[in-house]
C-alpha cells in the first residue's frame, strides 16, 4: 500500500486531484478518514482555490427514473446558451457541479429559470465547492 508521503509527492507538482483523475483513484484508495483531515487547513484566499470554486452551482434533476447525463448536458447547454465554457460533473444521483466560465453565464444559469430537462424539474443553488453535495438541501424551484 502506498504511503502518505507518495501521495504528498504526487501532488507536489502543482497539480491538484481534481484535475488528475489518476491521482484522484489513488487518493481513493487510501482510504482516508474524516477525521484524519482534522488538522488539514484550506486557505480559501489562495488564487487558485478562488479559481477553482468560481462561478459554481450545484444542479439536481427532480427524479428517481436514470437518464443520460450526455444528455443532460448537451440539453442544458442549449437551454442556457452559454457563451463560454460551461463543465458539469456528477456528484451523486441526479446531481451535479456545474462551473461556468464568467459571470454571465452563472447569472443566466441561476435567474433565468425554471429549468427543464425531459419535463422534470432541475432544480439549482448557488454552491461553495466545499460543502458536501449530499448535505445541500435542493427541494425550492423559484
Amino acid at each position: 500500500m502506498a504511503s502518505p508521503s507518495d501521495a504528498n509527492s504526487a501532488t507536489s507538482g502543482g497539480t491538484s486531484a481534481a484535475a488528475n483523475p489518476a491521482l484522484e483513484d489513488f487518493l481513493d484508495q487510501l482510504d482516508l478518514n474524516d477525521e484524519e483531515f482534522n488538522d488539514v487547513e484550506i486557505d480559501e484566499e489562495d488564487p487558485e482555490i478562488k479559481e477553482s470554486v468560481r462561478w459554481l452551482a450545484l444542479a439536481r434533476v427532480h427524479t428517481d427514473k436514470n437518464f443520460s447525463q450526455a444528455a443532460f448536458y448537451k440539453d442544458m447547454r442549449a437551454a442556457w446558451n452559454p457563451a463560454q465554457r460551461v463543465r458539469f460533473r456528477p456528484v451523486g444521483p441526479n446531481r451535479f457541479v456545474v462551473q461556468a466560465s464568467c459571470l454571465g453565464d452563472w447569472e443566466r444559469m441561476m435567474m433565468q429559470g425554471p429549468w427543464l430537462f425531459r419535463n422534470m424539474a432541475v432544480l439549482m443553488c448557488s454552491y461553495d465547492g466545499f460543502t458536501k453535495a449530499d448535505d445541500v438541501v435542493l427541494i425550492i424551484c423559484p
